[in-house]
């Protein structure tokens, strides 16, 4: 259950999703009442809840209150009552009558841990955060995971440093994870004075000198807050403590690029980008800054192939391979920026923009095989794209596949909408391959045609 709330909350903070969105696991109590549970009850009390219980199983949730409501008008007390009625209020989305019910169930059991997270899922859809602390507070004591949902609340309720607390707890607890470390981040932009997050952290640090994590949390706020310095010198020093510290390297090698100390950079950059424990977008990042110094200094562009090569071919790297090949693009480098184009549709065969590039290089540097099993394949995914039919009938023609070519250029051609110099290119294709195939009427038809348009345009 923990784990599936983790990603609802985080997508709730961060990205804006409504109150509406369902959650992802039903958060059932792992018993359901049975007869013996029932105690010294009338027959027809019985009967009427174990119709509620039959009516919630195939979702009549309405008619599964109506016999509660009648159980509860023979005998008043068992609090299973108040617990199925607010089930069941909450699968209708009633949440104000599913907290009073649950509510009246925690006074008999006032720490039921299967009453506590269904109360805590009715107080948060109606935005009740501080009644939603105290019960995840309490809910903490069965399972200290349960500090991930105390963090996102405390966020909500702009407690800002408790927050922190509540995640540093968790990371002492199980070690760092990737989750938490980005909802620290998202937390720290909020704080406005990180002095007392900085000053405990040095603490604990001083307490427990060879925890990574201190470390790498105290760098983010210095740099954070601008301490530049010092966040060269904490990373320095968790570099002595721990020499084998990989994570280290993600903060160093900007400093050092800041320094313009560049071999130092160029090792620390090499260090992530081998790592298995860094995240792809943390490498993305280390490569997109290193592109960005070398057009500032060209000089060190030879290093890229080095730091290049290890990257896997791996689908996570697709980000990766796309950005190096616009920075090959841009520097009119068509074959660098075709390789890494290729590389990176592998995993990414339906983006548009990046066929349409491909396959343009492909017919600039005359590959035209490759041009035409791609702009088939493109052709597939894109049947009314023109662009894809002219690529394709220009590798045909090229590959001397002229009645081919024509077949599919008068096909795409249909396709083509108040676009003048695509349509006099199609027309002009088509009058070369008529030409090809000798038919000197046909071409001449097709290149007038080519005329009339460029005089339009």
């Amino acid at each position: 259950m923990i784990n599936n709330w983790k990603h609802i909350y985080i997508l709730f903070l961060f990205f804006g999703i409504g109150y509406s969105v369902a959650f992802s696991q039903e958060i059932e109590p792992k018993q359901e009442v049975n007869i013996d549970d029932l105690g010294n009850v009338s027959d027809e009390f019985q009967e009427h809840f174990f119709e509620a219980l039959k009516q919630k199983a195939i979702t009549n949730y309405d008619k599964a209150i109506e016999s509660l409501e009648k159980c509860i008008e023979i005998d008043p007390k068992p609090d299973f009552l108040y617990f199925e009625l607010g089930k069941n209020y909450l699968k209708l989305k009633l949440y104000q009558r599913a907290e009073e019910n649950f509510e009246k169930v925690l006074e008999a059991k006032s720490n039921n841990r299967f009453v506590l997270e269904l109360l805590f899922e009715a107080y948060f859809q109606q935005r009740k955060y501080k009644e939603s602390v105290e019960i995840v507070e309490k809910l903490v004591v069965f399972n200290s995971m349960f500090k991930e949902q105390l963090a996102n609340l405390y966020f909500l309720e702009k407690r800002y440093d408790d927050a922190l607390i509540a995640l540093d707890e968790l990371d002492d607890e199980y070690g760092a994870d990737l989750y938490r470390d980005r909802l620290r981040k998202r937390i720290s932009s909020k704080i406005t004075n990180p002095d007392s997050q900085i000053s405990r952290l040095e603490q604990k640090i001083k307490e427990k000198p060879k925890e990574e994590q201190n470390y790498l949390n105290l760098i983010y706020l210095y740099s954070k807050s601008n301490q530049k310095e010092k966040a060269f010198k904490t990373a320095r020093l968790l570099l002595e403590k721990k020499p084998k510290s990989e994570f280290v390297h993600l903060a160093l090698y900007k400093f050092y690029l800041e320094k313009n100390k560049i071999p130092e950079a160029i090792s620390s950059m090499k260090t992530t980008l081998k790592s298995d424990k860094i995240d792809i977008e943390s490498k993305y990042k280390v490569i997109n800054d290193f592109l960005l110094f070398i057009e500032r200094e060209p000089k060190y562009e030879s290093e890229l192939a080095a730091i290049i090569s290890l990257l896997s071919n791996g689908q996570s790297n697709v980000k990766v391979f796309t950005e190096l090949g616009h920075y090959y693009y841009k520097k009119d480098n068509k074959k660098q920026a075709l390789n890494f184009y290729e590389r990176s549709i592998i995993n990414n065969a339906n983006d548009f923009a990046l066929l349409k590039r491909i396959l343009l290089l492909q017919l600039d540097l005359k590959r035209y095989e490759k041009a035409e099993l791609g702009s088939k394949l493109a052709l597939e995914m894109y049947p009314a794209q023109p662009i894809f039919y002219l690529a394709n009938g220009v590798s045909l023609l090229h590959l001397d596949k002229a009645d081919e070519a024509i077949e599919i250029l008068l096909l795409g051609i249909d396709y083509v909408i108040e676009d003048l110099k695509m349509e006099s290119d199609f027309y002009q294709q088509i009058s070369e391959a008529y030409q090809k195939l000798g038919d000197t009427a046909k071409a001449l038809k097709y290149q007038q045609k080519v005329n009339q348009l460029q005089k339009k345009s």
